[in-house]
């Protein structure tokens, strides 16, 4: 049967069944008690106000990134009583411009500003959206605010551009590819090292520098792979745009996403040519050093009534100071002592090559003018105008127990008496050798030693030896060593000059090559 106003009568009631009985509450009500549990459960801050700036709700979140509840503060006030500053954390910020107020004003407002109070003393970066609340009827009746902590975010941003201009500022290349190994990315070190610009780089195979072009990935991947799970390194010769091969070391580490899946691999490549350069350099230089070394004499020739001894001490792996013996007949023989301007290779070739001069010189003839100033023709004809050498040339007698010298603009030469006390300082003679072709060469008179009489033969590193004050050693300090040495032999003489420079000298490489030669006349008894 249909009702009067035309709906179905009402089912009689079940025998037995209970009427339900209704809550007393309003649908508003229903669904403002949502409304506060649903914010509640949220991790951004709400916090509503009404026209005159009463707070209304502020949710659980909210208290825990301002540090603060609701406050009974004038809107005027908010900023002070929350500690709200600008982004640079000390300008504090007007609590006009909060989004709140501007809210509560009509704006729709967003902003970012810092919080900082005695409940945060770290203080938190905030990101917040202001809204105006209207009511059904289009009348403003509050605001609110929705805001979440971004600090950690802008920490990892902060950390993000510092690591961008790091790798933009590195000096070895640095190549982002994705899972099939092309590029998506390579910062300037990349273009410098191998001339291609940063959109030709990107797109092709990184294998492409090793392939001189290919576009085939096909095996690129897998070959990147297997060298990140085998620690990430390897070298291999790349191919500058130009076309020049280069020797390059590089990194590679894989990128996974949180479950696991390769995403990136990550190169780190060092262009290692001159490194390269230098190990050849360092391995021709030792080389040079040994058989530099095989050209110094390893002990002074006997002589009847002299005990003699030299040695020389390179600063470098080789050397530029020479010392030599030359048997001269008669129970004569030559020492020359001679220092190359400047160090390092040049000048070793250089001394190697006035070894060879002066010995061929020294079979033709006896006369050690003669032999020096031939030796200074050739050098002048083989030298460059900044290379010049410096020659002390030492014929001693052995049967008229004498010396006679010259001297090609060499540090002077001592003889020291029994005592030890200086007595003749062997000057130079004249210029030093290959700078002028015809300069003259003086020999000097005939000089004789008596019993314990001492001559002392140096190159400029002994004089010049220099400490952490910059006092230089110079000579009253080595010719009063070997005064306090004379007891003992020539070769002791000789290692205890060079253990007291190196004990004087600042810490460190030394300066200069270190050569001396000492003679000692015996008693004739």
């Amino acid at each position: 049967a249909v009702g009067t106003n035309g709906a179905a009568p009402p089912r009689p009631a079940r025998e037995g069944a209970s009427t339900p009985s209704v809550p007393p509450r309003t649908k508003g009500q229903d669904l403002t008690t949502v409304l506060k549990a649903t914010f509640e459960c949220m991790d951004d801050g709400v916090v509503v106000v009404d026209n005159d700036g009463r707070f209304l709700f502020f949710n659980e979140a909210a208290r825990a990134i301002l540090g603060l509840g609701a406050l009974d503060s004038a809107p005027e006030e908010w900023s002070s009583a929350y500690g709200c500053f600008r982004s640079d954390k000390v300008t504090p910020y007007p609590s006009e411009e909060l989004p709140l107020a501007r809210a509560m004003r009509g704006e729709r407002a967003e902003d970012e500003f810092f919080v900082r109070n005695p409940n945060i003393p770290k203080g938190a970066a905030i990101h917040v959206r202001g809204t105006p609340l209207v009511s059904g009827a289009g009348a403003r009746i509050g605001a609110a605010v929705v805001f979440r902590d971004v600090t950690q975010r802008r920490l990892a941003e902060q950390t993000v551009r510092r690591l961008a201009q790091a790798v933009e500022k590195a000096t070895d290349a640095v190549v982002i590819t994705d899972a099939q190994a092309r590029i998506e990315y390579v910062n300037p070190a990349f273009e410098e090292i191998t001339g291609y610009p940063r959109d030709e780089a990107v797109g092709r195979p990184v294998t492409f520098l090793e392939t001189g072009g290919s576009t085939d990935p096909g095996s690129a991947e897998p070959e990147l792979r297997q060298v990140a799970l085998n620690g990430g390194h390897h070298t291999a010769l790349h191919r500058r745009r130009t076309g020049e091969m280069f020797p390059a070391q590089q990194t590679t580490t894989p990128v996974r996403d949180d479950r696991g899946n390769l995403t990136h691999f990550v190169s780190v490549m060092t262009d290692v040519t001159g490194q390269r350069r230098a190990e050849a350099r360092e391995s021709e230089m030792q080389l040079a050093r040994l058989i530099q070394r095989k050209l110094y004499p390893t002990r002074a020739p006997a002589l009847k009534s002299f005990d003699l001894a030299g040695a020389v001490f390179p600063a470098d792996a080789t050397c530029g100071d020479y010392l030599d013996y030359f048997p001269m007949g008669h129970g004569r023989v030559g020492i020359a002592v001679g220092d190359v301007s400047g160090h390092g290779f040049g000048p070793a070739l250089l001394m190697a090559e006035t070894r060879a001069y002066l010995r061929s010189l020294a079979k033709g003839t006896r006369d050690i003018g003669k032999i020096v100033q031939s030796l200074n023709q050739f050098l002048h004809r083989d030298t460059e105008l900044e290379r010049f050498v410096t020659l002390m040339f030492v014929v001693v007698d052995s049967l008229r127990r004498s010396l006679t010298y010259t001297s090609a603009g060499h540090v002077p030469g001592f003889v020291l008496d029994r005592s030890g006390a200086p007595r003749r300082v062997l000057e130079s003679t004249s210029i030093p050798l290959g700078i002028f072709r015809d300069a003259p060469v003086e020999v000097s008179p005939e000089i004789r030693l008596e019993d314990g009489d001492l001559f002392v033969l140096l190159t400029d590193g002994v004089m010049e030896a220099e400490n952490q004050r910059g006092e230089f050693f110079e000579r009253d300090r080595a010719l009063g060593l070997v005064a306090e040495l004379r007891s003992q032999s020539s070769r002791r003489i000789v290692t205890g000059l060079y253990k007291a420079i190196e004990s004087f000298r600042s810490p460190g490489p030394r300066a200069d090559d270190i050569t001396a030669v000492v003679g000692k006349a015996l008693p004739t008894g």
